[in-house]
């Protein structure tokens, strides 16, 4: 799953994004503000569940801007900026796995996720990467649930929805893996925590 969100100001975003599962897209999400189109393009779930997490998403997408415009306000961020989130899962065929999380600002590499240790690393020494990953290693909601969603969830997924063991063919041939890219709606509920935890349990001190 990734999205892009657009900043042009602190009263606006522009969202697009989409989920891949071995290549073929399976969802879909393009919207201003609170007006957003989400799509389920492949039947992976019946009508009900889908629902579910697509409220799910428009919850997480809603929050996740709250919380990116409360950052750039208090560590001094200058508008415009682009967000681009990418988080997955790839099982290979002797049935291990290997999960990420990646967060990039303004086409920069900003923050990584590593789930093996359930650890936020900041990719630049800037004060806002420095300051986030911080903040993010101190709750569970960002890295033990974080952690779970990339390990278990993720792969449960993947595995109910994709047959790893089938040939590999078109663009995966001659790989010795079959990537499978989740596209799970609740993806990164984990930064939900960040607008409880970040901003009012840390008082937003600098």
């Amino acid at each position: 799953m990734l999205h892009l969100s657009y900043f042009p100001d602190n009263s606006s975003v522009e969202v697009v994004g989409n989920a891949t599962l071995d290549g073929k897209l399976t969802h879909s999400v393009e919207g201003r503000n609170k007006q957003l189109s989400v799509s389920q393009l492949l039947p992976l779930e019946p009508s009900h569940l889908w629902k579910q997490r697509e409220n799910h998403l428009r919850l997480y997408l809603q929050q996740f801007h709250d919380v990116v415009n409360m950052t750039a306000r208090e560590r001094n961020i200058a508008y415009p900026f682009h967000v681009h989130c990418n988080q997955g899962c790839v099982i290979f065929h002797n049935g291990t796995s290997y999960s990420f999380y990646e967060v990039a600002l303004d086409g920069r590499d900003f923050l990584k996720f590593y789930s093996a240790n359930a650890t936020w690393v900041p990719l630049e020494a800037s004060p806002a990467a420095l300051y986030i990953s911080g903040q993010l290693n101190k709750y569970n909601e960002s890295t033990k649930s974080l952690q779970f969603f990339l390990q278990e969830t993720c792969v449960q997924f993947v595995t109910e929805h994709s047959d790893v063991n089938q040939p590999l063919t078109g663009e995966h041939q001659g790989r010795s893996h079959t990537p499978l890219v989740l596209g799970i709606i609740m993806g990164a509920f984990a930064l939900l925590g960040l607008a409880v935890c970040i901003f009012l349990c840390t008082g937003v001190k600098r």
